[in-house]
């Protein structure tokens, strides 16, 4: 059983009106999700900073199409927000949770707590553009959480969500681990064994093992490793590293399909995952592959 933290199949189909998610272009589609191991799918509200229109408008015309094409489309998809609504998911169901990629979609806490109130269940706080929470991993780096920043935190605190750190600063990131009681980082790799912006270093990583808080390793290729095609290989280095710094109880997925053009050899739509999950079980046992893909994501989830 397997919960995939991150997709961006929601933009595509927002993007594209025409579209079901049922469409054979989508990385994950109904046909796709029903043939793998993945159990929970976690689908993100992502608003490309370039749009002309309402950010926060965007955000809640996603809404609207996960509950149109992807809950109420299908019987055996339900809406999970908790660990017990996953909990009783029947063997032929699978769950479906709403994330946020990015709080330039907010302009003030009202909008936060409306989204919250409407499912939301993990916030990334910025997306590769900086906005009035913090900088990013590749805008600013140095640059922490704003007030704003901190205030959006607290009210995460308060609903308990996760504060999701992908593509955040590695100052916001220090902030974050001060503040948050849930952070996670939803789709993340290890810059020790890949020099990326987008990766972490392992004083970060090692802080986000110690409270056992979701790490996401992602199938994006060029974070994985320089090569012009990566392998599952290449993603298990990175799996491998992050368990020997400790990261047992953190190790999770975040494969951002439908956010990615370039897939893993082998790994290259959501039914893929059978060919990780074959890979792992080389190497670890049937309990530590259970943490991996399930536990270390749901433990916390509220």
């Amino acid at each position: 059983m397997v919960v995939d933290m991150h997709c961006d199949a929601l933009l595509k189909l927002w993007q594209d009106p025409s579209k079901s998610f049922d469409d054979s272009d989508l990385h994950i589609s109904y046909s796709k999700w029903k043939e793998s191991p993945v159990k929970v799918q976690c689908f993100a509200i992502y608003v490309p900073p370039e749009i002309e229109t309402n950010y926060f408008q965007a955000a809640l015309e996603m809404i609207d199409l996960f509950h149109e094409k992807v809950i109420n489309a299908y019987d055996d998809i339900k809406w999970v927000q908790t660990k017990e609504d996953i909990e009783e998911l029947r063997p032929h169901e699978k769950g479906a949770m709403l994330t946020l990629e990015g709080c330039h979609v907010i302009e003030d806490l009202t909008q936060l707590r409306t989204l919250l109130r409407l499912g939301v269940k993990a916030v990334g706080l910025t997306w590769n553009n900086v906005n009035a929470v913090s900088g990013t991993c590749v805008e600013q780096p140095e640059q922490g959480l704003t007030d704003f920043g901190q205030a959006v935190v607290k009210v995460l605190n308060e609903f308990g969500v996760y504060t999701d750190c992908s593509h955040l600063s590695p100052a916001g990131i220090d902030d974050v681990l001060e503040l948050a009681d849930y952070p996670m980082l939803s789709h993340s790799n290890a810059k020790v064994v890949h020099d990326h912006p987008r990766n972490i270093s392992d004083e970060q990583l090692i802080r986000f093992f110690e409270q056992k808080a979701p790490v996401g390793l992602t199938f994006v290729p060029y974070f994985l490793s320089d090569k012009e095609s990566a392998t599952i290989d290449d993603l298990m280095n990175h799996l491998d590293y992050m368990y020997e710094l400790g990261g047992q109880d953190s190790i999770a997925f975040g494969s951002d399909f439908d956010g990615i053009t370039k897939t893993v050899e082998n790994l290259e739509h959501i039914a893929d995952y059978q060919n990780l999950l074959n890979k792992l079980n080389e190497k670890y046992s049937k309990e530590e592959i259970m943490k991996f893909s399930y536990d270390n994501f749901v433990r916390k989830l509220n």
